[in-house]
């Protein structure tokens, strides 16, 4: 996926498609790329007509034959450490996580999950706000070690069963963890882990963790959350925020959550379009431009964002 900004908007490049096969229709073959466009004002453009998006290949111009709505939602799940460091924290979790939530477009799905002594789901998919803030505000502090590794596991399966029973890549998955650097235990093993962690990049899912740092006792004793955490966070274009104090929370889970729902805006109202090929085969240097002015965005095969 590449950049664009118009004025006879450069698009793509786009080598990745050379390697993907047109879907034959009939006897002329057809090619499909989605495209997230916005306007000046930075909004998601969805009434692109099929004369303003050009596509060629090695300079021959491609016939736009149909452009319709392409969505990607957000679906997000937030992971809370509530364990034996989260008790004096609790309440500012809730507090930045209920601006969080409040951030976000009301159609978003929200998931919630604790992490001690397990991981649990404390409400399910919805977008009913008020079982959401509900599900929050009923996280209670245990003294068991989180599970911050085996939610990342669990969640990583979640995604792969879903995957495995559609076929299909109808969401971007993101995750929220809110964790702390306490000891914590795990029922997996390295390996199992790592090959979590590749899948949710695979996946494309974005992964977003504030890690409060606090004192673990006199022999200095923490887990391994953090050196988990900041790859996983790189690799999937998500953020790392190390902190000191939980009341920062307050301010930065919102910013968090306006992110988000920037990702969810973009990506939900995006444009497939289909262009009828003159040709068979790999695609020749292709090239897309969109012919309305003042715009910027990106195309891809998948609608997925790519950084």
């Amino acid at each position: 996926m590449t950049g664009c900004r118009s004025g006879g908007v450069f698009v793509a490049g786009l080598l990745a498609l050379t390697t993907l096969r047109p879907v034959p229709v009939a006897t002329q073959e057809q090619f499909q790329f989605v495209v997230a466009a916005r306007d000046a004002d930075g909004k998601p453009l969805t009434d692109l007509k099929t004369d303003e998006v050009v596509m060629t290949e090695n300079g021959k111009p491609n016939q736009i034959v149909k452009i319709e709505p392409f969505h990607l939602p957000v679906k997000l799940t937030i992971a809370v450490d509530n364990g034996i460091l989260s008790r004096d924290g609790l309440a500012h979790y809730r507090n930045g996580l209920e601006g969080l939530v409040k951030a976000l477009p009301p159609e978003v799905e929200v998931a919630v999950i604790s992490m001690a002594p397990q991981p649990r789901t404390v409400q399910a998919f919805t977008n009913d706000r008020t079982r959401v803030l509900k599900g929050i505000s009923a996280i209670a502090p245990d003294n068991g070690t989180p599970r911050f590794a085996d939610t990342l596991v669990e969640y990583s399966k979640r995604l792969k069963d879903e995957f495995n029973k559609t076929k299909r890549l109808d969401s971007i998955p993101v995750l929220m963890l809110v964790s702390t650097n306490a000891p914590q235990s795990t029922s997996y093993q390295a390996t199992e882990i790592d090959a979590a962690l590749q899948f949710l990049e695979q996946r494309k899912s974005r992964v977003y963790v504030t890690m409060s740092m606090k004192s673990v006792g006199p022999n200095g004793t923490e887990g391994d959350q953090a050196f988990i955490a900041m790859p996983l966070a790189k690799g999937t274009h998500g953020r790392y925020e190390a902190l000191s104090d939980t009341a920062r929370l307050a301010t930065l889970l919102p910013e968090f959550g306006s992110e988000i729902a920037a990702l969810h805006q973009q990506r939900n109202n995006q444009l497939l379009v289909t262009a009828a090929r003159q040709t068979t085969g790999p695609l020749q240097e292709p090239r897309i431009e969109l012919t309305r002015p003042n715009l910027t965005g990106e195309v891809s095969i998948d609608g997925f964002p790519s950084n």
